[in-house]
């Protein structure tokens, strides 16, 4: 019994381990509200995609539109999407890296043929190829850039930014406080004499 209770806990620590947060829900046409997590794929196929995150980043994904949500970037891969309330908060598509200049921007960006479009409807958006400033476009104008198809780690750019340190303690601190809290939870089952 008491091997049972201390597998119990190893087990409710690993989960804890592997379980992705949610950062916020997408909503599409006809299929309700999902919770997604960081790192989630989406596709859409006759319908747009609203995507929420915690963060107040407003995502919306145009019909056949694809791309990757994260909790402090998304990445374009085809189609289109417009942002608003984006401030710190990066897109990539293809070689850009777009991202707004005030809290407040809404901008579309949009995969065109042979070129991506950048269109700001309101606020500041700058646009890089990760490394250099490309150019900055105003409210109410859009630029429209050649698509190599390349990604900045393929032109030589410098990289994105990385997660900040504290970031990283952060997320350290609670993995561990969540196996530390499952540890103790089956240590003390064990050591009662009782099953979980």
């Amino acid at each position: 019994m008491k091997l049972n209770a201390l597998v119990c806990a190893v087990l409710i620590s690993v989960i804890g381990f592997a379980a992705s947060p949610t950062i916020g829900v997408v909503t599409a046409s006809g299929s309700g509200e999902t919770t997604i997590t960081d790192g989630s794929p989406l596709k859409t196929e006759s319908a747009p995609s609203d995507v929420r995150l915690d963060n107040g980043v407003v995502v919306r994904l145009a019909q056949r539109s694809a791309g990757t949500v994260f909790v402090d970037h998304a990445v374009l891969e085809q189609g289109a999407a417009r942002l608003s309330h984006f401030g710190g908060y990066q897109v990539r598509a293809g070689q850009l890296l777009i991202e707004s200049e005030t809290p407040e921007t809404e901008a579309v960006i949009r995969f065109e043929k042979k070129k991506i479009e950048v269109a700001s409807l309101g606020g500041a958006v700058k646009v890089t190829d990760g490394g250099v400033m490309l150019t900055r476009v105003a409210a109410g104008s859009k630029m429209a850039f050649q698509n190599s198809g390349a990604t900045p780690a393929q032109t030589g750019a410098a990289p994105s930014p990385k997660k900040t340190h504290n970031e990283t303690k952060v997320w350290l601190w609670v993995i561990g406080g969540i196996a530390a809290a499952a540890l103790a939870i089956g240590l003390t089952a064990a050591a009662q004499g009782k099953s979980i």
